[in-house]
């Protein structure tokens, strides 16, 4: 309570992350011991609450705040069925429930317990209105690889983790007198089967693309491939690099935000361009030089794919 009313949503969920939160541990045994939460025990408890009060996000915090079994999975289908408008936090839950599915003894009680719960809440008015609990085929479609190999090392810079870019290394290559492309077999982490390569070759930009297929979860999205090339409207001309969704832009974009890449709100061009000056020696000769550290992101709509290009480079002018 708070000056005697009751907690809100969101207060209740800010409780809950509170009580989990503890100081870095330093060389003190008794401050360490006095800055651990002495309310461990309760943060469940006070995300479920969060959910109960209006923030449906709290049923999702609860589900992996319990970890497995058929509670966590009941508050993980309230938190679907309660998500509203609000798409990712649907694809969230989705993803949760495929991961702990196979270890609920009764899934039917537990969707049929989510049912009632969320019925309730929008009864009393806690919520405008749920939606159907997620099907048992549709959770078990929903268990996609995690593509946590897919790392930027810094994503305000675009610097791509060395992992993340492994499967570009020699999948394609020049081949024959003429130096056509050629694409090879490409593993994926943590998927059995290569990543099919397609060479696009209709496309106005100076080098060819190629797109890798396959599918899998990264941060809350679909990824549904990879791309090496550049596109039409983007300004690096012989080069970019792209991870393909399914997702609609605006949710891609929303994600994207919330994980610090420099992205703009409608997912149009983002590209600052700051030039410097280096020495240069060579064969040929030395001087000075200037150089352009480029930085673009860019989230765009193609077909039935959203593509987010995120590149950094040095041009030499």
């Amino acid at each position: 309570m708070k000056k005697g009313q009751p907690l809100t949503g969101a207060e209740y969920y800010a409780l809950a992350f509170s009580c989990g939160y503890e100081e870095p541990k330093g060389p003190s045994k008794i401050m360490n011991f006095l800055s651990q939460s002495k309310c461990t025990d309760q943060i469940a408890e006070y995300y479920v609450q969060a959910g109960m009060h209006g923030t449906p996000e709290g049923f999702l915090a609860a589900g992996k705040a319990i970890g497995t079994g058929d509670k966590a999975y009941m508050y993980g289908q309230a938190a679907y069925q309660l998500a509203g408008n609000d798409p990712e936090l649907r694809s969230d839950a989705l993803e949760f429930l495929s991961e702990i599915r196979d270890g609920v003894s009764n899934r039917t009680l537990a969707n049929q317990q989510a049912t009632a719960l969320a019925g309730s809440l929008v009864s009393n008015r806690r919520y405008a209105s749920s939606a159907s609990a997620a099907p048992d085929s549709v959770v078990a479609a929903g268990a996609k690889p995690k593509l946590t190999w897919l790392d930027f090392k810094n994503p305000k810079r675009c610097e791509w983790g060395p992992l993340a870019f492994r499967p570009f290394v020699n999948s394609v290559r020049a081949t024959g007198k003429n130096g056509a492309w050629r694409a090879y077999p490409t593993r994926i982490p943590g998927i059995s089967k290569p990543a099919g390569i397609r060479i696009i070759r209709n496309e106005r930009v100076q080098n060819e693309p190629f797109e890798y297929d396959f599918e899998g979860r990264w941060n809350g999205l679909n990824v549904v491939g990879l791309r090496q090339g550049s596109m039409q409207g983007y300004p690096f001309k012989y080069s970019g690099t792209a991870i393909r969704f399914s997702d609609p832009v605006s949710v891609v974009v929303r994600r994207l935000t919330s994980l610090g890449f420099p992205v703009r709100p409608d997912g149009s061009l983002y590209l600052v361009e700051k030039p410097r000056r280096e020495r240069y020696s060579g064969p040929d000769g030395s001087g000075v030089a200037t150089v352009v550290d480029t930085l673009a992101t860019w989230v765009v709509r193609r077909g039935k794919e959203t593509y987010f290009f995120c590149d950094q480079n040095d041009e030499w002018q």
